[in-house]
């Protein structure tokens, strides 16, 4: 089990410690393969496990828009740590699904910030991404 939290990501990520792989064949809901478990500190200081096998798509864009927005970049792990507190509808039952929801697309804007941070554009990145899945992300989450 590898610990991951807001203060050793880039590390764990320079070191390829965080392990994923292609899927085949690629499916609408899975690009993406993890191999191995990840226990991830959240900003609210509880803890998820994504587990090995768990299958995402990376940052979720319409292909037209690739050339722009590619499913994979600096804010991966983050498209990773979103798309699995959307599979667990984390912490709906407390917040109510609008808030655990704004909950997962805020935790995503956070370390996406952390991880992709190198320039201006960057960060318009992460917050055009964060914008939507706010706007476009209820039907996903639902799902």
């Amino acid at each position: 089990m590898l610990d991951v939290d807001l203060e050793n990501i880039e590390s764990l990520l320079k070191l390829g410690l965080i392990k994923v792989n292609l899927v085949y064949p690629i499916t609408k809901s899975s690009h993406f393969r993890l191999e191995n478990n990840l226990s991830i500190k959240l900003s609210n200081g509880n803890k998820i496990l994504i587990p090995k096998g768990f299958e995402f798509d990376g940052s979720s864009s319409p292909r037209f828009l690739w050339w722009a927005f590619p499913s994979y970049g600096d804010f991966f792990f983050a498209a990773i740590l979103h798309d699995r507190l959307y599979d667990l509808k984390y912490m709906a039952d407390d917040l109510g699904m609008d808030y655990a929801q704004k909950f997962a697309d805020e935790e995503m804007l956070l370390w996406s910030n952390v991880l992709n941070k190198k320039t201006f554009g960057k960060k318009v990145d992460n917050y055009s991404r964060y914008k939507a899945v706010r706007w476009f992300g209820k039907k996903q989450y639902l799902d």
